[in-house]
């Protein structure tokens, strides 16, 4: 979902429809307040509950089976967008323990819905791309090293961690402007 913006280059769009259709964004980031209590927050903000699901998102990835064994059709996973697969890609490579049991359905759900989330962590300023800044962020839920980040980006620590703190602080504001319970949340 890229279309030209107003500077040089491809923006994020996100999809038509979403997580709002469905009617699960209220749900989901129930779960997500409940995870960042398990998690040791005693308690947790909104900002907590979408990175305890980002984080969720990248667990759930890495448990889904491997993209040869062909247990998911090209279709299906053919609305993932590119820098999820890339995550998924750079975590392996890092040399981590192999898949663990396999993912349920609900946190499949779930996955798919912080996955429509995604595009609304890019931003529009001309200075940052937009890709890369998303990529940062689920790179980082899905556990790829900052020292691996910084080499394929080129960019220094802080600059992933920015990425990702101005990520979540996006998703955020539109989980807000969608959801009436996300208001209420602090």
């Amino acid at each position: 979902m890229l279309k030209e913006g107003r500077f040089q280059g491809p923006v994020l769009e996100p999809p038509a429809g979403g997580v709002a259709d469905f009617g699960k964004i209220d749900a989901v980031v129930a779960l997500g307040l409940q995870l960042a209590r398990q998690a040791g927050i005693p308690a947790p903000t909104l900002r907590d509950a979408v990175w305890e699901l980002l984080l969720e998102a990248g667990d759930t990835l890495r448990r889904l089976p491997n993209r040869e064994h062909g247990w998911l059709t090209a279709a299906s996973r053919g609305h993932w967008p590119d820098y999820v697969r890339s995550a998924a890609e750079d975590f392996s490579a890092d040399g981590s323990a192999g898949r663990r049991g396999p993912a349920s359905a609900e946190a499949i759900d779930r996955l798919d819905a912080v996955l429509l989330w995604l595009p609304h962590a890019a931003g529009s300023n001309p200075k940052r791309d937009p890709k890369r800044d998303v990529a940062l962020l689920f790179a980082l839920a899905c556990g790829v090293k900052v020292v691996t980040l910084r080499r394929r980006f080129g960019c220094g620590r802080r600059t992933v961690y920015d990425a990702r703190d101005r990520g979540i602080a996006r998703i955020c504001g539109w989980l807000r402007a969608e959801s009436t319970f996300c208001r209420g949340l602090a």
